[in-house]
């Protein structure tokens, strides 16, 4: 794992550093605003006579950032930048921050996938084991600097998280899932959707969250001879001794009106399902 990189290292006078033994440290972050590096590493070597040294960049001493491992940081997922760094004393001076020219190909081979950031997929192992790359749709707040490449895709859609360095995962936990209406017109309440969590989306957007409804029942029963309409009123008073059935207005039986004598109820509407995880790759 590492890829190489040679330079020629000059001192605050502009002039090259022959034969020297000097500190090198790089630090590779997600993204040119970032602030928290995924990794971070030392180099000590010795110039040659005209200055220029050669490191391989994944191969130095461990110095920080959020990955455990080199082979965590994901160059398929993010235009990562480069800084690198000589120590003078007890402090570092820049040399350069730019971003790498080329994505390491051996590294985005290894961490190459079909899906892209943002994708949300059903994984039917435990959430305790969730694979590398990938967050479970929990509605967590996590770091936008960690997750840049997320965060640049999804944004606040799913909600602000602290609403300054967090933002939110999708929350999909018990729910089912449903495509924007956008212009399509197929689902009449699409603008009174609201978010999922603080600052997310609402409306006909992405991440809007909606409850559980059915449609209106409305009909016509003839009973006697009378047509009686109206919704169903409850009554106390036994009729043919039936009580508690929803009476017509105008008309003159009793309907009794409960379906769970007929099908399964429950306190939700739902389909027939299996529970499985939702996670989303960053």
């Amino acid at each position: 794992m590492g890829f190489n990189y040679q330079a020629v290292v000059r001192g605050l006078d502009g002039f090259v550093l022959p034969s020297k033994s000097i500190e090198l440290r790089f630090s590779l972050l997600p993204g040119q605003q970032a602030t928290e590096a995924s990794w971070i590493e030392t180099h000590n070597v010795t110039t040659d006579a005209y200055g220029t040294i050669s490191v391989t960049v994944g191969k130095g001493t461990k110095a920080g950032g959020v990955a455990a491992t080199f082979a965590d940081v994901n160059f398929a997922a993010v235009y990562y930048w480069m800084r690198v760094e000589i120590k003078e004393g007890s402090d570092y001076r820049e040399l350069s921050y730019t971003a790498l020219a080329s994505v390491p190909y051996a590294e985005a081979a290894t961490n190459a996938t079909s899906a892209p950031v943002g994708s949300v997929m059903p994984f039917a192992g435990d959430a305790s084991k969730v694979p590398a790359g990938w967050l479970l749709c929990d509605g967590s707040a996590v770091s936008r600097s960690e997750y840049a490449a997320l965060y640049e895709v999804i944004g606040t859609a799913w909600g602000y998280g602290n609403n300054s360095t967090t933002f939110n995962l999708p929350d999909m936990r018990g729910m089912f899932l449903r495509g924007v209406s956008l212009t399509s017109g197929d689902d009449a309440d699409a603008e009174n959707r609201v978010p999922r969590k603080d600052g997310g989306n609402g409306g006909n957007s992405v991440g809007s969250y909606q409850g559980d409804a059915i449609r209106n029942i409305t009909g016509q029963l003839v009973s006697g001879g009378n047509a009686c309409t109206g919704a169903f009123n409850i009554i106390s008073k036994p009729i043919n001794g039936i009580s508690n059935g929803g009476s017509f207005v105008g008309g003159w039986g009793v309907v009794v009106f409960d379906v769970s004598l007929v099908v399964p109820v429950g306190s939700d509407n739902r389909p027939q399902n299996v529970y499985v995880n939702y996670i989303i790759k960053y």
